[in-house]
Parts: C-alpha cells; sequence; structure tokens
C-alpha cells in the first residue's frame, strides 16, 4: 500500500492536462469543484498534526520573540498557531492564492496591530528584504512549487546570518498507513496517477527524498530532519478521515484524465468503507527539515 513506484521523465511528458508554466501546482482560484471541502481538510490537516510540528519547530528554533516568515500559508490556521507562538515577534504571511489570503484576512486577529503581515504575492518575486528574518516556515508548499532550488535561494536571501528554514512536506512512497490494510491495487494506481498530475503542473509529491540535498546546495548547514507521524489513535479517525475524501481531492486529476475516472471511483468507495469500519485506523507522516543559513546568531 505504501510502496509507489516513481514515474518515469517519459510518464511526465504524457500527463494529460500538464501545464509547465502554472506558478503552483496547487489548486488555482476557482479550479477546485468543492472549496469547502478543501478548507475543512486543511483545518482538520492542521488540528491533527500541530501539537507534534510545534515541539519540532521550537527545537527548530521558534521563539517567542522571532521574526517569522511563513510561506505558502493558505487560509491562515497554521497563521493562527503561528501567532500565538510569536508574542514579542511577529509574522510575515506570504501566499499565491486570492482566495485563500482573503480567507485569512477574515480569519486571523492578531494579538497586536504591527504583530501581522499579509502579503499576496509568490515567494519566487515576493519584494521582501534581505536578511529580514529569524525563521523561513513552509508548510507543505515546496510539493507544489516549480524550481525548488530558487525557493530555497530565495529564503537563504531573506533570512538573517544564523536564521532558520523549516520545512514540513511529504514523500508519497512514504505517506502513511491503513489498517486492516484494504487489498485493493487501485489504491496504487490512484496515489501514482496524483503523482503524474503534480508533477505535470510544476510540483513533486516525491520532494521528501530531495529536500536535505537541495537544502544544502542552496548554503544551508546543520541540516536536520524529522519524521512526524499522526495516528487516528491520538487524534481519532474523524480528524483525518477528511485526508481520505477521494472524491474532492481527485476531481482534477479526472476531469483531464478521464482514464482516473474508474480507480478514482473504486478507492472513494473503499475509503467510505474503510472509514465506517469500526476497527478502522490510519497514520498519516510527514518530513520536517531545517537548515541553517551561516554567518551568525538568529535574533
Amino acid at each position: 500500500m505504501t510502496t509507489v513506484t516513481p514515474p518515469t521523465a517519459a510518464d511526465l511528458a504524457q500527463t494529460p492536462g500538464a501545464d509547465p508554466e502554472r506558478p503552483s501546482s496547487y489548486y488555482q482560484p476557482g479550479e477546485h469543484h468543492a472549496p469547502q471541502n478543501e478548507i475543512h481538510r486543511l483545518r482538520q490537516q492542521v488540528a491533527a498534526s500541530w501539537n507534534k510540528e510545534l515541539r519540532v519547530l521550537r527545537e527548530f528554533g521558534l521563539t517567542e520573540s522571532s521574526d517569522v516568515l511563513e510561506v505558502g500559508s493558505g487560509p491562515g490556521y497554521i497563521t493562527e498557531r503561528l501567532l500565538q507562538e510569536v508574542p514579542q515577534g511577529t509574522l510575515t504571511c506570504l501566499e499565491l492564492n486570492e482566495d485563500l489570503i482573503e480567507h485569512a484576512r477574515g480569519h486571523l486577529t492578531p494579538a497586536r496591530p504591527d504583530q501581522l503581515r499579509l502579503v499576496q504575492g509568490s515567494v519566487l518575486d515576493s519584494g521582501l528584504p534581505d536578511d529580514s528574518f529569524d525563521l523561513v516556515h513552509a508548510r507543505l508548499v515546496l510539493q507544489h512549487v516549480p524550481g525548488t532550488p530558487d525557493v530555497l535561494a530565495e529564503a537563504h536571501r531573506m533570512l538573517r546570518p544564523g536564521g532558520r528554514l523549516a520545512v514540513i512536506d511529504v514523500d508519497d512512497a512514504l505517506w502513511g498507513l491503513l489498517h486492516p490494510q484494504p487489498d485493493l491495487p487501485e489504491f496504487d494506481e490512484v496515489v501514482r496517477l496524483r503523482i503524474e498530475l503534480q508533477a505535470g503542473r510544476g510540483g513533486n509529491r516525491l520532494i521528501g527524498r530531495e529536500l536535505g540535498g537541495l537544502m544544502r546546495d542552496a548554503g544551508f548547514t546543520d541540516i536536520k530532519v524529522e519524521a512526524v507521524a499522526i495516528s487516528s489513535e491520538e487524534v481519532g479517525m474523524d480528524v483525518l478521515a477528511p485526508q481520505l475524501d477521494i472524491r474532492s481531492r481527485t476531481h482534477a486529476m479526472v476531469s483531464v484524465n478521464p482514464a482516473a475516472e474508474r480507480p478514482c471511483e473504486i478507492v472513494a468507495d473503499a475509503m467510505d468503507e474503510f472509514v465506517a469500519r469500526p476497527d478502522a485506523s490510519m497514520m498519516l507522516v510527514f518530513f520536517m527539515f531545517s537548515g541553517t543559513k551561516p554567518g551568525g546568531d538568529a535574533r
């Protein structure tokens, strides 16, 4: 269930709907057919993983007085948590998607007028100044952004000497576990199709295996990695179940690749049955990386 063979270059070249000019492989404004479902999924994802992510972020250098840049801040659910952690610092949020940043504007209430700044735009052309932040935080973002080395170079530029980059992301070959494991070969097919579609849009759902080397090549030192596992036994199946909402998450894939409809339908039905089982349990796995910009100590 968890072993996925990465697509080849030939596979990606033939991916229906491929658009290498997209600024992000994530949904564009108006593209998701049920945006309220996606917002709910993101909210529940944060509820499931934040406590563990926060523990690691503190180890990576997050303090009460940190000046933080959150890259790809989305609807503001992580932003809301980060605001509570920097009562003496500041938080700048950079988000490409206009719909998501507008959602965040209505959702967030900073403790101080100068504590929060929301910036709509690309990390590759943000206009933010050099040497401005103690921590750059990118959660489930780099898998979506074409040109990962350029993003890491920008993070390096914007960090103060001694500042740290914290990246949370995935590798779909090690996405998680289901128990009891369904006998469902179509599941691996759907995962593979998702990898191919995202790659065709400039993204990379196998980014986890590459991040350490990419950060080193961008000039970061003291690179650390932690695996964060979230289990339904800890947080409840109702919190993790939205991550198995196959119908909402594969609609875009089916719309550009009709051949994906049947396996997606089979997997969606199977996931509905799985979530309804009283003995069902699941686990999701994220990877958290950090690296330091050499040259001094962050404030």
